[in-house]
């Protein structure tokens, strides 16, 4: 029984007549002074010596009227009758169905504020004066140990580890569960941190350890640990199961809290100490050799003039990877219906302009390309001139990688996503959730920018691209891993040069190395394929046309 334990650290010196419901033995008194009235029907207390009556949990009126329940064990919960009596955990009616009730106490004077009512289809109604603030389930048992206390997740629980502990440490729940933790601690924030060592022994289940993170958060580090049952749900399952020693381990090797992006070199042991390997290759070697390939958690940004090729080059990108590499890749293109981008990509691997009717193929080379291609499973169309929301648009890219396991996305483009009302805004935050993402996904994501009007020489004509003149380059400066311009004058009277491209890397995030570097590209017409040039065609001589460039010529 609880006038037996002094959970609270006082001892127990006897029994005495109650002067509030007449009982002859039902009142404890214990060394500290308080008193306490077990009959269910009474709940009578007296302070300890030099404690006030009254706190800020009590309410100050009463309209609160406990119903009648009754003390015993709960078998099938592992529970004895002397755990039952010092929770003060009892069993009773509700609407006239059988239920628990758990009671909460005044911390200081242990008047009874609130009960709370577990029913057989676990709601949890709470009955109670009104403005009745609660205390942690349990808080009025411990007073004087200081040195840990152990917080879990519901009553049972509270009661299960603290009848493996015999009673005698701290040990409380949240009052309203996970989906409260936040809001119970921060309530009795005082109290809690008055603890030299806390342990979050929440449930093992998706709510518990987001609220086990939460809670974590708000509170001291160094102080705060997180104990995990092995092998069990929560501390009553481990005790029903017949484990106690899983719940006393829990605690012993609770761990102390970090928070999320703080390593030691130990934990990333295996990551550092693993080989250095070349990333996926592009379908251009320089590029390759300049990058050093792609890895997963990259994201890779584009610019380039109205009509400069910078989609163009996207498709014969995603060919490459669908039927060399044989990579699960998205194409969401945001300008141009899915059945002409289909067209496009069987275009590039074929090396036929299907999306042009020109004569130079025919309908069956149409449906030969179609069948192989769709055969390969690893093509997934995923935008359309509709799908101009980034909500919808970073829905299906979840979709794709969870579900479809694809590894590499094409976006095309960053800017129809972003708001018109506030555009740098949307796209900066845009731009973070897509470096994130491509994190969390552990995919390859290529994004297309449009830019902004230049100084000088337009992008149309040949001008050169630059960083700042990305839509959202600030955040895009932060967030790209590498950043390209494509540079083309399709207006050149010269028609061999007007389908000659300069690729120029704007960031090297990686090394550094590739900054400034610049690619010489092709154009078949007839085939529709791109590829690097060795030398462009000059006007006059190499020398002077890499100048005009803005290059030098390498040797």
């Amino acid at each position: 029984m609880k006038d037996q334990d002094g959970a609270d650290g006082s001892v127990f010196v006897g029994k005495e007549p109650c002067p509030s419901c007449g009982s002859k033995d039902n009142l404890g008194r214990y060394s500290d002074g308080h008193a306490y009235c077990f009959s269910p029907s009474c709940d009578y207390f007296e302070p300890a010596d030099g404690e006030k009556a009254q706190s800020d949990f009590t309410p100050k009126r009463t309209s609160f009227n406990p119903i009648h329940y009754e003390i015993s064990g709960l078998p099938k919960r592992g529970l004895s009758e002397k755990t039952c009596r010092i929770w003060d955990y009892g069993i009773g009616e509700f609407n006239g169905n059988p239920c628990h009730f758990a009671h909460y106490r005044d911390p200081v004077t242990r008047e009874l504020v609130a009960q709370k009512v577990r029913t057989a289809g676990k709601d949890f109604p709470v009955l109670k004066a009104e403005g009745t603030k609660l205390p942690l389930f349990g808080q009025h048992l411990w007073r004087g140990d200081r040195r840990s206390l152990i917080i879990t997740e519901g009553e049972l629980d509270a009661m299960s580890v603290s009848q493996v502990q015999d009673h005698k440490y701290p040990v409380v729940s949240l009052s309203g569960g996970a989906g409260n933790a936040v809001n119970d601690i921060k309530r009795h924030y005082e109290w809690v941190c008055e603890f030299d060592k806390i342990v979050l022994m929440f449930d093992d289940d998706e709510p518990g350890r987001k609220a086990v993170e939460a809670c974590a958060e708000l509170l001291p580090i160094g102080k705060t640990h997180i104990a995990t049952i092995e092998g069990f749900k929560d501390a009553n399952e481990a005790l029903v199961a017949g484990k106690p020693s899983a719940i006393t381990s829990a605690f012993w090797n609770a761990k102390p809290y970090q928070p999320d992006g703080v390593f030691t070199l130990s934990d990333i042991k295996e990551d550092v100490l693993a080989p250095v390997e070349m990333g996926t290759p592009w379908f251009l070697d320089k590029l390759t050799e300049l990058t050093f390939g792609r890895r997963a958690g990259e994201v890779y940004y584009f610019g380039a003039g109205t009509g400069v090729g910078k989609t163009d080059f996207f498709t014969q990108q995603i060919s490459y990877d669908i039927m060399q590499l044989g990579i699960p890749t998205a194409c969401i293109y945001l300008e141009q219906p899915p059945s002409e981008t289909g067209k496009r990509i069987l275009g590039k691997i074929f090396g036929k302009q299907f999306h042009i009717p020109d004569g130079s193929w025919t309908q069956e080379e149409l449906d030969d390309a179609f069948r192989k291609v769709e055969a390969t499973g690893k093509l997934f169309l995923g935008g359309n001139f509709a799908s101009a929301s980034w909500e919808q648009i970073k829905a299906r890219m979840r979709f794709m990688a969870h579900g479809l396991g694809v590894k590499h996305f094409y976006l095309d483009h960053l800017t129809a996503l972003a708001d018109p009302s506030k555009e740098r805004e949307s796209l900066e935050i845009i731009t973070k959730e897509l470096a994130l993402m491509a994190q969390e996904l552990e995919v390859v994501i290529h994004v297309i920018s449009h830019l902004a009007t230049p100084e000088g020489k337009p992008h149309e004509e040949g001008g050169r691209v630059m960083l700042r003149h990305f839509k959202g380059s600030r955040a895009i400066g932060f967030w790209a891993h590498f950043a390209f311009g494509l540079e083309r004058n399709p207006q050149h009277d010269d028609p061999e040069i007007a389908q000659q491209t300069t690729f120029r890397c704007l960031k090297d995030r990686y090394t550094g190395r590739a900054n400034g570097k610049t690619i010489t590209l092709g154009y078949d017409t007839t085939t529709g394929l791109i590829s690097e040039c060795l030398f462009p065609k000059a006007e006059e001589d190499p020398d002077e046309f890499f100048q005009s460039k803005g290059q030098t010529l390498e040797v």
